[in-house]
């Protein structure tokens, strides 16, 4: 028992703290400076997603002003994963035949996107979270293309959220926040 009250005491008084850390009582405005892709929606999905993070977390203050949160969406992406021709053409025969067109059976949608804090108008910028980005898979197969456009648009929506609250927690220093390699 001895030891273990011990070992505790000096865990918790190990000084660790994040690079980034803010201070437990600052609180960020947010705004959208930049979004560099067609989808004005996704642009406002990543600051809707920072704000909810930022207000879970405690450090959201209300309108604009200083210091805030400055978010620029840099880019989004759609890979193909997998391929077919539609099951209702797989027996038909003829080049000219459009209903053979191979389609996609899923595509992974990706946005990339940074933020930084701005103490006060025109001042430097703190805290770059650098490039992050959030990505899903998507199963499109055999839907018509107007049902993969609104399947797209959710989810990039989906995704841009969730990219915002990335970003907002690695604004105030929280050291968990990685996209890594996986999705």
């Amino acid at each position: 028992m001895k030891h273990a009250s011990l070992a505790l005491l000096l865990l918790s008084g190990c000084g660790y703290r994040a690079l980034n850390a803010t201070d437990a009582s600052e609180r960020l405005h947010v705004t959208l400076v930049r979004v560099a892709i067609p989808s004005g929606a996704a642009g406002q999905e990543v600051l809707t997603g920072a704000r909810e993070e930022l207000a879970r977390l405690g450090a959201l203050a209300p309108g604009d002003g200083y210091p805030r949160l400055e978010i620029e969406v840099t880019g989004a992406s759609e890979t193909s994963e997998g391929v077919e021709v539609p099951a209702a053409a797989r027996n038909q025969t003829g080049p000219e035949d459009v209903t053979r067109t191979p389609v996609a059976r899923g595509v992974d949608v990706a946005v990339v996107a940074h933020a930084w804090v701005v103490r006060e108008r025109g001042g430097p910028r703190e805290r770059d979270t650098g490039d992050l980005r959030a990505s899903d898979l998507v199963s499109v197969g055999g839907a018509d293309p107007v049902t993969s456009e609104f399947v797209h648009e959710d989810s990039l929506r989906v995704v841009a959220r969730r990219l915002g609250h990335k970003l907002a927690a690695r604004a105030v220093g929280d050291p968990t926040v990685s996209e890594g390699l996986g999705r």
